[in-house]
C-alpha cells in the first residue's frame, strides 16, 4: 500500500518538474539558452525527491510485509465462533473490503455477508426517501418482529439494517423472512445491496469507509454515525473503519469520534489503506465482541494504535 506521505512527495516532484518545464519554455527557447545554467540544480532537487519517494515506498512495503507476517499469530482465534457482516460505504475501496474478508477468516470468524451501501442511504439530501421507506418497512414487517428503535430517521433505518443483517446472538442467526423483506426493500430502493449471498446475519458489523469525495455533503458523516450506533445496539458490536482522510472533514470515522454517544458504543479505525490498518480493524471487531470500545489509529481523536495498547494521550 502507498502512504499519504508518498502522495505528497509525488505531487511535489511533479510540481518541480512542471516548474523546470516553465524555465525551459520561458528562458532557453526565447533567449538562446541562458536559463540552462539553473537546470543542474533542478535536476538535483528532482533526484533527491525521487530518492525520498523510493525510501517511502520501501518503508510502506516493509510495514505491509511485517503486518502480513504477524497477522496470523496476532489474529488467531480472536473471532472464533463469531459471524461478521461487512457494509461497504459508497467511497469504500474494494481492496480494503476484500482484504478484511480474508482476515476475518484468518481470525477464525465467518463472513455472513457483504453489502454495498448506495449513495442515497448516507446522503442527507435523500433523508425523505430514507424516512418514508423506514416508516413503511416498520409497518410491513411480519407480526412479532422487533426492530428496536423509536428514534429519528437514521436511527430507525439503522435498527432495520441491524435486524436484516445482524443479531445480538453469538454465532449469528439465520436469514429469516423479516430479514429478507428488509433486504429486498433496501435493494429495490438502491439503499443497500448484497454483494453475493447473505448466508447468515452477523453478530458483529464492520462499516468500511473511504476518503470523502466531492459527492459527500456536510452531515453525511453524521448519518453514518447514527446508522452505526443503531446497528451496534442491535448486534454484539459495530466498528467504523476508513483511511486517515476519514478521520477528518466529514469522514465517517471523524463523525463517530465527534459524537460522544456514538464514540462510547462504536469503535473506529483510521488506518485502512495499509495492511496494518486492516489487521487493526479486525482486532477492533474482536474487541467489540469482548465488550471493548476504542478509537484506534493515528488520526485526530485516536486513543491507541490497536486494542490493548496504551492510550496515545
Amino acid at each position: 500500500m502507498i502512504s499519504f506521505r508518498y502522495h505528497v512527495v509525488s505531487i511535489v516532484a511533479v510540481l518541480l518538474a512542471l516548474a523546470a518545464g516553465v524555465i525551459l519554455g520561458g528562458g532557453p527557447l526565447r533567449d538562446g539558452g541562458s536559463a540552462l545554467a539553473g537546470q543542474p540544480d533542478a535536476d538535483r532537487r528532482a533526484a533527491r525527491l525521487e530518492a525520498q519517494v523510493d525510501e517511502l515506498r520501501a518503508g510502506d512495503r516493509f510495514g505491509d510485509d511485517f503486518a502480513t507476517t504477524v497477522a496470523p499469530a496476532l489474529l488467531a482465534r480472536t473471532l472464533r465462533g463469531r459471524v461478521v457482516t461487512l457494509v461497504a460505504l459508497p467511497t469504500a475501496r474494494q481492496e480494503d473490503v476484500s482484504a478484511i474478508s480474508g482476515l476475518v477468516a484468518a481470525a477464525g470468524g465467518e463472513l455472513g455477508g457483504t453489502l454495498r451501501a448506495g449513495r442515497a442511504l448516507v446522503d442527507v439530501g435523500d433523508k425523505q426517501l430514507v424516512d418514508e421507506l423506514g416508516t413503511q418497512l416498520t409497518s410491513q414487517l411480519p407480526k412479532g418482529t422487533r426492530v428496536g428503535s423509536d428514534g429519528g430517521t437514521y436511527e430507525r433505518m439503522g435498527a432495520l439494517v441491524a435486524r436484516a443483517v445482524g443479531t445480538t446472538r453469538r454465532g449469528g442467526a439465520r436469514v429469516d423472512p423479516a430479514a429478507t423483506t428488509i433486504l429486498g426493500a433496501l435493494d429495490a430502493a438502491k439503499l443497500l445491496s448484497a454483494t453475493g449471498r447473505v448466508s447468515r446475519r452477523g453478530d458483529l458489523v464492520l462499516f468500511v469507509d473511504g476518503s470523502p469525495n466531492a459527492a459527500r455533503r456536510e452531515g453525511d458523516g453524521a448519518v453514518v454515525a447514527s446508522l452505526a450506533t443503531s446497528v451496534d445496539a442491535g448486534t454484539a458490536g459495530a466498528v467504523v473503519a476508513g483511511p486517515l482522510a476519514s478521520a477528518a472533514g466529514d469522514g465517517a470515522v471523524r463523525a463517530v469520534r465527534a459524537d460522544a454517544g456514538a464514540a462510547k458504543e462504536v469503535s473506529t479505525v483510521d488506518a485502512l489503506g495499509s495492511r496494518a490498518g486492516q489487521v487493526v480493524a479486525v482486532l477492533a471487531l474482536a474487541g467489540q465482541a469482548a465488550g471493548e470500545t476504542g478509537q484506534y489509529g493515528t488520526g485526530p481523536a485516536a486513543k491507541a494504535v490497536l486494542p490493548g495498547a496504551r492510550d496515545s494521550e
